[in-house]
């Protein structure tokens, strides 16, 4: 597949709106995002972006779907990564 950096980000920005809007789970949206983000991520050239990216989405996947910390209920985690990810997905926009 031949994707260009626009369409890189546009990508993960409509995998977060899936998950947002509920047509995907944390775990789904964990497993695509990641998969996509490792095979397409040198086609986006926007270091500000991956940082971002980075430092918010992919934190939260590790946190809250990856290695759940354990004293907070499920309830409160899915709670918290659709917060992340809601933020994300608007700082992403921006960019």
């Amino acid at each position: 597949m031949d994707i260009s950096g626009m369409e890189f980000k546009k990508t993960l920005l409509n995998q977060i709106k899936d998950y947002l809007d509920g047509k995907i789970t944390k775990e789904e949206y964990s497993m695509i995002s990641e998969e996509f983000y490792s095979e397409y991520a040198d086609t986006c050239d926007d270091q500000l972006f991956h940082e971002r990216y980075l430092n918010t989405v992919a934190d939260a996947c590790l946190f809250y779907v990856d290695e759940p910390a354990g004293v907070l209920s499920p309830e409160k985690m899915e709670e918290l990564f659709y917060q992340s990810l809601s933020e994300a997905y608007g700082e992403l926009q921006d960019l």
